[in-house]
Order: C-alpha cells, then sequence, then structure tokens
C-alpha cells in the first residue's frame, strides 16, 4: 500500500502514470469527435432526441468503442438518488465515488461537491464535451453515471430546480466545495449567472415538443 505520509513519497511521479493516460484521453475526445461530427451531424439534434438513453448505450457508445469489452457503465438508472445539483438534462450522477475523476476527465462539464462526489454542472454542447463526459462516467468506480435524464425531468421540474438556484448559488461558495474542484465553481456560478436560464428554457422546449429549438423566433417555456 502507498504510503502518501512518507517525506520520500514523490506524488509528481506517482501521478505520471495518470496524467499521461488523461493527456490521451483528451487527445482521442479531439479526434473522435470528428469522427463523431461526420458520422452523426449536428451535435443538438444528436443528444436532444428522443430516447437519446437508449440511443446511446444500445449504438453510440459501440461506435465510440467497438470492441465492447464494458460498455454498461451507464446502464443504471440513478434517478433516486440524483445530486440536486445536477444540471438538468440528458447527464447526472447518482451517489459517485470520492477520487475526484471527472473533474479531470470534463472539467468543463463534471464537479464536485464539499464532499468530492461528482455531479454534472454543464452539459455537453460539443461531440468533445460529449466525449469527455462519457469518459469520465466510464471511469467512476461506482458507475454513478446516468443518461436517462430525459425520462424523468418535465418542465415543471425544471422549474422547481430552477427555483432552488440562489440555495445552488449560495452552495457553490462554500470554501471545501471550492477546494475539492479546479476553478469549477466559479465556471457553475457564471454559467447559472448567464447562460444557463437561456440553455434550460430550451430544454424545457424539448422536453415538451420532443425536439431542440433552433429558430429564434420560437416561443420557449418560461421558468
Amino acid at each position: 500500500m502507498t504510503d502518501f505520509s512518507d517525506p520520500s513519497f514523490d506524488l509528481e511521479a506517482y501521478m505520471a502514470p495518470f496524467a499521461a493516460r488523461l493527456a490521451e484521453d483528451f487527445v482521442k475526445a479531439e479526434l473522435d469527435s470528428k469522427k463523431f461530427l461526420a458520422h452523426y451531424g449536428d451535435f443538438a439534434d444528436f443528444l436532444y432526441r428522443p430516447e437519446f438513453d437508449h440511443f446511446l448505450r444500445k449504438e453510440v457508445l459501440f461506435f465510440w468503442d467497438p470492441s465492447g469489452e464494458y460498455l454498461a457503465f451507464l446502464d443504471n438508472d440513478h434517478w433516486p438518488e440524483k445530486h440536486s445539483f445536477n444540471f438538468p438534462g440528458p447527464f447526472y450522477s447518482g451517489e459517485s465515488d470520492t477520487c475526484g475523476t471527472g473533474v479531470c476527465q470534463a472539467p468543463s462539464n463534471v464537479m464536485n461537491d464539499e464532499h468530492c462526489c461528482e455531479y454534472v454542472f454543464k452539459q455537453p454542447t460539443t461531440y468533445y464535451e460529449f466525449l469527455c463526459v462519457v469518459n469520465a462516467a466510464a471511469v467512476e468506480v461506482f458507475d454513478s453515471f446516468s443518461s436517462n435524464g430525459n425520462d424523468h425531468w418535465t418542465v415543471q421540474e425544471c422549474r422547481t430546480w430552477w427555483r432552488n438556484r440562489e440555495h445552488l448559488l449560495s452552495s457553490l461558495a462554500n470554501e471545501e466545495l471550492v477546494k475539492m474542484n479546479d476553478g469549477q465553481a466559479q465556471l457553475y456560478i457564471d454559467y447559472l449567472n448567464g447562460e444557463a436560464e437561456m440553455d434550460l428554457r430550451r430544454y424545457c422546449y424539448f422536453l415538451e415538443n420532443g425536439v431542440y429549438p433552433t429558430s429564434p423566433s420560437l416561443i420557449l417555456p418560461e421558468l
């Protein structure tokens, strides 16, 4: 067993293999994102579709990893234990481990609470971000991520969630939570104070109509 308290312990050397693997994952996600764009087209149409969860688990993951060695990491429905800080959308987490790998794998979309449990603070907006979130889900020890949010979120659920925004903003200022992340707390604060409202209204439109709104003339549900 590694003794982290040993004065001679070299943390940088210990972490080097993990850093190298992470760098490889980012490069692969960048390359794969181009393949996904060529194969599936517009990202919003890809992500926001009826039966996205089934589509992802039964088709997309096999396109991502044709070997199919272990692709069951999104098979569990974690809605009953969903982390309340998850931003509404297809992806969310339940009770995760406390390894903090999600922040490393998907720094623009996944963060930790003050106990180092993971949640999705921003739904992916590109194939690259999508693949990073998939990587975060794949390495999470408890398989605590789910992709069936569309089966559970309703417009009313989204409105209720949004009305608790001030509590969430207050929680994001928690010193311990800030320490458990690498700038994600501020990213989430900025998002909630900026583009999040329109993103959530667009998601509510999708929930009501089954298609993602692209025309600026469409009337979006109010929160």
